[in-house]
């Protein structure tokens, strides 16, 4: 796959994904690529610890992203604990960022 059609994929897929998993302890959410070893990364950053259906929904994105991709993708999906006001670490793209307040 080129570099190209790589990154044209990897938006949409991840935005795609998000599609009623959107819930309000979800700060942010980012996608990467890593051609070699193949590796799409997937990086889900809450405001504390996530409740089990949050956890659950972007669990599910994370399966529907990587669904896009044939072998031998595989996927690096990460949970991440970031309580307001911390600052996020989004990944290369950037596909959702919650609306707060500046600090």
């Amino acid at each position: 796959m080129s570099d190209l059609s790589l990154a044209v994929k990897l938006q949409p897929s991840l935005k795609r994904a998000l599609w009623g998993a959107i819930y309000p302890q979800l700060r942010q959410a980012s996608i990467e690529a890593d051609e070699h070893p193949h590796v799409i990364r997937v990086r889900f950053e809450y405001d504390g610890k996530p409740a089990d259906q949050v956890l659950d929904a972007c669990q599910v994105a994370g399966t529907e992203v990587i669904a896009v991709f044939t072998d031998p993708w595989t996927i690096d999906e990460q949970h991440c604990e970031v309580p307001y006001p911390l600052k996020l670490n989004r990944l290369e793209h950037l596909v959702y960022l919650r609306a707060e307040e500046r600090v």
